[in-house]
């Protein structure tokens, strides 16, 4: 399967989160490959990444790379990312965090580069908390296309920071995997999320000029 696009499916979580966010991971790569949903099984590599496999009835699922997925919570909202693609690539993650009430400064001095804390400083008071969500979810969905994380790798990762601030969000933009570590191939979008939210894409080597799109579903 060749890697095309990238979906994200966004849903309030119903009963258990966790639950939840594994059927929707098999309902968006079901739709991705045009198969059941109940043809798939989800698993993960050693690191703990997830992974669809093709499902044959047994606890041992046959691994098909042809879907890289990501997971995100965050209160209120599930995201999954899907990525059709195969081993040479695909790699995704999505992260999604709720604009909630946080001490923005103090949390970016102790987690950001010097560069970050201030671009997020020199924000207005009202927008600081969106400043910091826009590099955190960055360096959160960066970790997790690499299969690091945030602590093991992804708060040390480039962020890129609009010189005119944080950017507003448009429902019906398009958005696209756009090159930010050229050298590592690191690639970033950031697609419309609903309003009191935060999203980020990210896409390891070979997704570069991917489309992303955004779904709402139910259940």
């Amino acid at each position: 399967m060749t890697v095309s696009r990238v979906e994200v499916w966004l849903a309030v979580p119903v009963g258990d989160q966790r639950r939840h966010a594994h059927a929707l991971v098999l309902r968006a790569a079901a739709a991705l490959l045009g198969v059941e949903a109940g043809a798939l099984a989800l698993a993960r590599e050693r690191g703990g990444r997830p992974y669809v496999a093709l499902s044959r009835g047994g606890p041992a699922p046959l691994p098909a790379p042809l879907v890289s997925v990501s997971v995100s919570h965050t209160r209120g909202l599930t995201a999954v990312a899907v990525c059709g693609g195969g081993e040479a690539g695909g790699r995704i993650g999505v992260d999604v965090e709720a604009v909630r009430g946080l001490p923005a400064v103090a949390l970016a001095r102790r987690w950001f580069s010097d560069e970050e804390a201030q671009w997020i400083e020199s924000h207005d008071a009202a927008l600081r908390v969106r400043a910091l969500l826009w590099v955190w979810t960055h360096k959160e969905a960066l970790g997790k296309a690499l299969g690091t994380g945030l602590v093991r790798g992804g708060l040390l990762l480039p962020v890129p920071l609009p010189a005119s601030g944080v950017p507003e969000q448009r429902t019906g933009d398009s958005a696209v995997l756009r090159e930010i570590a050229p050298e590592a191939g690191l690639t970033s979008a950031v697609p419309p999320a609903p309003d009191g939210y935060a999203l980020c894409v990210a896409g390891a080597r070979g997704t570069g000029g991917l489309p992303v799109s955004v779904r709402r579903v139910d259940g």
